[in-house]
């Protein structure tokens, strides 16, 4: 047995308060991968010796000292300083593989200009031997000082002798060099597959960059690390994991992560547990083979199927029931102040970029500085969205106006679904866009006799999902509580999309990264990252949900305050949430006996703060319960810099600080 003591225990429990007696519990004890009980030391130490042979001597030793009382007790305690003891957390979306390659490829996360990403490339090239794949991810156009499309043009003059392949942040959009477009055999007269696109000029000619199923045609000549190098990564990247306080994650990568964690998992050398998603090829073969969501074991559990509806905001692509911008109206809607300071930063950049058409300066200018709230959009009520667009620059005419792009139609997802449904697998499908959770929703509901029947038949629960659900017509939320559809979510998302905001109608008044709406309606929500989209540590991901405000802590960027969700509420959808999606809440999500013995020690304690005097209410005023938005903000900012002690996964320590 072991014994966790010396803490601050927050058992999230639902069935009981976080005390068993009249004092506050301050330990674990733990048994084998079980949770044995919750409570104070010398309660604990008295239920240890209950199932030992001197459960008499220490009786009348009332608990305390017994380790030192009687020898015959054999316990061995872990002495966890005061600090909090937190249920285990766990990312309900996640890309392994590709989070583990971003760990070795090139990052252009941080670069700020088109010049700078060129550069980066170029300069990784020099390091490699001639025409080996330069593959690198993190660009974020609408993050640069001089935001404005990248070409494969600048690539063929910077790295002429190898091919390229550099994902967009949100990993929706490719971008390449004309080497990279001649290995994977596309020209100017490759016709765009459904539900993707080779994007073109003016004059048809491909510019290298390559959207949503598209990417799959030039991906798949990108070659693959060894299953031996894989391994070594996956393993690398669960450590990190660990000490994030992760005891599990949801992984939504393709058949590459499935080997690595069974190779894993083989090796003994599986720290974290994993929940494993298809993706749609592998269905098949997932029908064949007999993989039913819900089997597997305790740390490789099988999970259900992943579809795709819709694209990425960033990447204009999502499923929209209003049009992107049109950047020809948003240029003539600028003021001529805005003129001036386009034409000062475009002489900031170098010769080449300076090549590019003018409209795609105006569009990228405007991005860069749609989220300005501090001053002008101050003055507007908190609810609309910043740096929303004057009416004139959203187009309605048919020809010019992109509402993203359906990778899927609602009859196709259907069908897919239902098969994977009559199988015995979920199934969770991304949906970004509000037309895109529309037609989900449709999906689900037309499946709803097809899931009765199979929950029945394979006698489990197959829980749906949409994943993102970032945008959602009012009419919709309630809908995901009355079809038990869970809405798998990303608090980070919401933050790092203030920038991308403007891009949205705010007339269609919807539903933007509404988790309280979506729990005051009934739904189940589960947390996670779409690392290594987002950085996977789920404290800053609990400052997102509770600020709903730039990772720096400026408050005049907060968006939609009275979305903001309780510290408590955010860590229960970090908790419960994955394990109910997962079908495991039997077994996880608090701490309890009898749950597995999955939490984590950390030095803040998240459910406490000066100036609360709330905890869990979804009826907020936007302050939380928070005597003012300075106190919030600073418990926020705490609980975003949280460090891990201890990282505790089926009872073992898995990574101690």
């Amino acid at each position: 047995m072991r014994l966790f003591s010396n803490a601050v225990v927050r058992s999230f429990d639902p069935a009981a308060p976080d005390t068993t007696s009249a004092v506050a519990p301050d330990s674990i004890l733990v048994n084998g991968e079980k949770i044995v009980a919750v409570g104070t030391r010398a309660e604990l130490l008295d239920i240890a010796a209950t199932e030992s042979s001197t459960t008499a001597a220490l009786a009348s030793a009332g608990g305390t000292g017994a380790t030192t009382v009687i020898p015959g007790l054999e316990i061995e305690e872990i002495d966890c300083a005061g600090q909090v003891i937190l249920p285990g957390l766990v990312d309900a979306h996640m890309h392994s593989v590709h989070y583990a390659d971003s760990l070795t490829d090139l990052d252009l996360s941080n670069v700020r200009s088109l010049a700078e990403a060129v550069e980066a490339i170029r300069e990784r090239a020099s390091q490699m031997p001639f025409g080996e794949w330069v593959v690198g991810s993190g660009w974020d156009l609408n993050k640069w000082d001089d935001p404005r499309y990248p070409d494969r043009q600048l690539l063929d003059q910077a790295v002429p002798d190898h091919p390229v392949a550099m994902w967009s942040v949100d990993l929706h959009t490719l971008w390449t060099n004309a080497h990279g477009l001649e290995i994977a055999g596309i020209d100017d007269l490759t016709a765009d597959p459904f539900g993707g696109e080779f994007v073109r000029d003016d004059e048809g000619w491909l510019t290298g960059l390559v959207r949503e199923d598209a990417t799959d045609l030039v991906a798949r000549y990108i070659p693959e690390p060894t299953r031996e190098e894989q391994v070594e990564r996956l393993d690398r990247t669960q450590k990190l994991f660990l000490s994030q306080g992760l005891t599990g994650i949801h992984d939504f990568d393709s058949i590459a992560s499935t080997l690595g964690w069974y190779d894993l998992r083989e090796a003994d050398q599986q720290h974290i547990r994993v929940t494993k998603y298809l993706r749609g090829p592998e269905v098949p073969w997932a029908i064949e083979t007999g993989w039913h969501t819900g089997d597997g074991d305790d740390w490789l559990h099988r999970g259900g199927l992943k579809l795709f509806s819709d694209g990425a905001l960033g990447s204009h692509t999502s499923h929209m029931s209003s049009p992107f911008p049109d950047p020809n109206a948003h240029d003539d809607a600028h003021d001529s102040e805005r003129d001036v300071e386009a034409e000062q930063d475009a002489e900031a950049v170098e010769t080449t970029d300076r090549e590019r058409d003018d409209s795609a300066e105006a569009e990228g200018t405007a991005a860069s500085r749609g989220i300005d709230v501090s001053a002008e959009a101050s003055e507007q009520e908190y609810y609309t969205y910043p740096g929303s667009l004057p009416e004139e620059a959203l187009s309605t005419e048919a020809v010019d106006a992109n509402y993203g792009i359906a990778q899927m139609s609602e009859d196709d997802l259907f069908d897919n679904a239902r098969l994977a449904t009559e199988a015995g697998i979920s199934v969770a499908i991304h949906a970004i866009g509000d037309q895109a959770n529309h037609h989900v929703l449709n999906v689900f509901e037309r499946l709803r006799e097809t899931t009765k029947d199979a929950e029945e038949r394979f006698e489990r629960p197959l829980r749906h999902r949409v994943e993102h659900a970032q945008f959602i017509q009012p009419d919709d939320v309630a809908r995901f509580a009355e079809l038990d559809v869970i809405a798998s979510m990303q608090p980070r998302h919401c933050i790092s999309d203030l920038h991308l905001l403007h891009l949205i109608d705010e007339s269609a008044q919807l539903a933007a990264y509404a988790w309280p709406d979506l729990l005051s309606a009934g739904a189940h929500v589960a947390f996670g990252s779409d690392g290594p989209v987002e950085p996977a540590n789920p404290f800053a991901a609990i400052y997102a949900a509770m600020t709903r405000a730039n990772i720096s802590g400026d408050t005049t960027t907060s968006f939609q305050p009275r979305r903001r969700l309780s510290a408590t509420e955010a860590i229960r959808q970090h908790t419960f949430g994955p394990a109910y999606a997962a079908g495991l809440d039997d077994r996880r999500g608090y701490l309890a006996p009898g749950m597995d013995a999955d939490f984590i020690v950390v030095d803040t304690d998240p459910c406490t703060a000066e100036g609360l005097t709330e905890l869990t209410t979804l009826d907020h005023d936007g302050l939380l319960g928070y005597e003012s938005e300075e106190a919030l903000f600073a418990h926020a900012e705490a609980i975003r810099d949280t460090t891990v002690a201890l990282t505790v996964v089926g009872g073992q320590v898995k990574y101690q600080a």
